[in-house]
């Protein structure tokens, strides 16, 4: 038999990346639903093994067939890109109404960054998943007035993915502010970043209170951050070139 499978985040079916969504956030604590994974986007399911391999059945037309336990090492194999979330480029695109602002964060404004990165450093010491929900609301833009909005598990979950593989791209295209937690420099703890993103937020404003309003809702994350990189570029010529002082 031959199957029609996924091979990257890009190629996954909103319907299927919800589901994969699910099943991710699950493995965590069990290991071997990663296998549910893989059966998921193949559309079979293992009856039982047998003294020929594994017993399966597809989905969709019911039929039976026996599966060598190499080939299905093979078939999860094919699929190893699901357990690699850091490197999702996809998202979930809307909760009801709202629509999720695109991938990559272009288009959200820096203080709304700005309270995702609080609010996905808050769930990563607390596990509260009120954190998740503020997270989601800003990668939604569902607007401060509505309070009741629903958030499936796969959506919350969804929206930590989300963010950390944008984390990802964003270090990539702003290698000098956005270090690598552990990094000469980086931010180490959530007290030292929040710390680091103030001061940063003081030389953008060039010590102009009124500039606050517009860096931070007026003005784009990239915009800021290619600023904000650019700086801490500069920063880090000058004390190459004179030393720490």
């Amino acid at each position: 038999m031959s199957f029609k499978v996924p091979t990257c985040w890009k190629e996954l079916t909103e319907q299927q990346l919800r589901h994969v969504i699910r099943l991710l956030w699950l493995s965590q604590e069990h290991p071997e639903l990663q296998s549910a994974i893989m059966l998921y986007l193949y559309g079979i399911r293992v009856v039982k093994r047998t003294d020929q391999g594994w017993l399966c059945q597809e989905k969709k037309s019911g039929d039976h067939f026996i599966i060598d336990p190499d080939v299905m090492l093979s078939m999860k194999e094919s699929v190893d890109w699901v357990l690699q979330p850091e490197k999702m480029d996809v998202r979930i695109e809307r909760v009801g109404r709202y629509q999720a602002v695109d991938f990559e964060l272009r288009d959200l404004m820096f203080g709304d960054y700005l309270a995702c990165e609080n609010f996905f450093q808050a769930f990563l010491s607390s596990h509260e998943e009120v954190r998740l929900v503020e997270l989601a609301r800003k990668l939604y833009q569902v607007p401060d007035s509505v309070v009741e909005v629903k958030f499936e598990k796969e959506v919350l979950a969804g929206a930590f993915l989300w963010f950390n593989a944008a984390k990802q791209v964003l270090g990539e295209w702003f290698p000098h502010f956005l270090k690598p937690a552990g990094e000469v420099g980086g931010s180490g703890t959530r007290e030292n970043q929040l710390e680091s993103t103030r001061a940063q937020i003081r030389l953008l404003t060039k010590g102009d209170v009124t500039k606050q309003d517009y860096i931070m809702n007026h003005t784009d994350t990239w915009t800021a951050l290619g600023e904000l990189d650019a700086l801490a570029m500069e920063a880090e010529e000058i004390k190459q070139k004179y030393g720490k002082k």
